[in-house]
C-alpha cells in the first residue's frame, strides 16, 4: 500500500467511489478534523500517484471526495480540470464535473466553481471522454441558471477550440428546454449565427443540428 494513502483512507474511497456528494458527506459528518484532512489528503494522492490512479474505483472515489469537499478543496479541483498529461486525464474531468452538486455550496462558492467551468470550455481542446460536453451539460442543466445561461452563449465565442464550442452548444440544447419563449427565439438567432458564422465546419453542423430541434431531446422526453 502507498506510503502517502493510509489503508483505511484507500478502502473508504474505493468503497464510497459511486457515491454522490452529498451521501459522501454524511458519511464524513462525525469524522473528527484530523480524519477528514487525511482523507483528503490522500485523495489528492491518490490522483497524485501513477499507479494508484489506474485503479478506476479508487480514482474515481478520490475525484468524488475532493469535489464533495468543496470549497477546501477548490486548489486540487482547479489542479485536476487544468492537467491533461495524464492518459486517464478525460475520464477524470468528466467525473468531476458529473459530481459538482450546486445545493452543497454556497453562492459565493457556486460562483467560483462555474467561473472555473467557464475557464475550462475557453480552453478545452479535446472531446476525449466526453469531458468538455458533460461541462456544458452541467451549466445548461443540473446548474441551471440565467447566468450559466450567460457564460454559454458566451463561450460560443470565446471558446478557442471545437470542443469547448460544441460543449456551449449541448449546454444551450438544455437551456432551450428552460428559458422563456422570449429569451429562446434570441438564444436559438445566437445559435443560428454560429451556424453561419462558426470557422469550423464542425461547429457549424452542431449548431444546425440544435437549430433543428431546439432543445435536448433526452430532456424533452423526460419533461412530457
Amino acid at each position: 500500500m502507498s506510503r502517502q494513502v493510509p489503508e483505511w483512507a484507500q478502502e473508504f474511497l474505493e468503497e464510497n467511489c459511486n457515491y454522490d456528494s452529498s451521501s459522501i458527506l454524511e458519511l464524513i459528518r462525525n469524522f473528527d478534523i484530523k480524519k477528514k484532512t487525511m482523507l483528503k489528503n490522500g485523495a489528492i494522492a491518490v490522483l497524485a500517484t501513477k499507479h494508484l490512479k489506474r485503479n478506476e474505483q479508487l480514482r474515481n472515489g478520490a475525484i468524488r471526495l475532493i469535489v464533495a469537499s468543496l470549497p477546501e478543496t477548490f486548489t486540487a479541483l482547479e489542479d485536476l480540470l487544468f492537467d491533461s498529461s495524464s492518459p486517464l486525464w478525460y475520464e477524470v474531468h468528466f467525473i468531476a464535473f458529473n459530481s459538482l452538486e450546486r445545493s452543497n455550496l454556497s453562492t459565493t462558492d457556486q460562483q467560483q466553481v462555474v467561473a472555473l467551468v467557464e475557464r475550462y470550455l475557453v480552453n478545452a481542446k479535446s472531446r476525449a471522454g466526453f469531458a468538455a460536453w458533460k461541462a456544458g451539460d452541467m451549466l445548461g442543466d443540473e446548474w441551471y441558471a440565467p447566468e450559466t445561461v450567460q457564460i454559454l452563449e458566451r463561450l460560443l465565442s470565446s471558446a478557442r477550440y471545437v470542443a469547448g464550442r460544441n460543449g456551449a452548444l449541448h449546454g444551450l440544447q438544455h437551456a432551450l428546454n428552460e428559458v422563456k419563449p422570449s429569451e429562446k427565439k434570441r438564444l436559438l438567432s445566437v445559435v443560428r449565427k454560429v451556424a453561419s458564422d462558426d470557422p469550423s465546419a464542425e461547429v457549424r453542423d452542431y449548431a444546425t443540428y440544435t437549430l433543428t430541434k431546439g432543445g435536448c431531446y433526452k430532456k424533452s422526453l423526460r419533461r412530457r
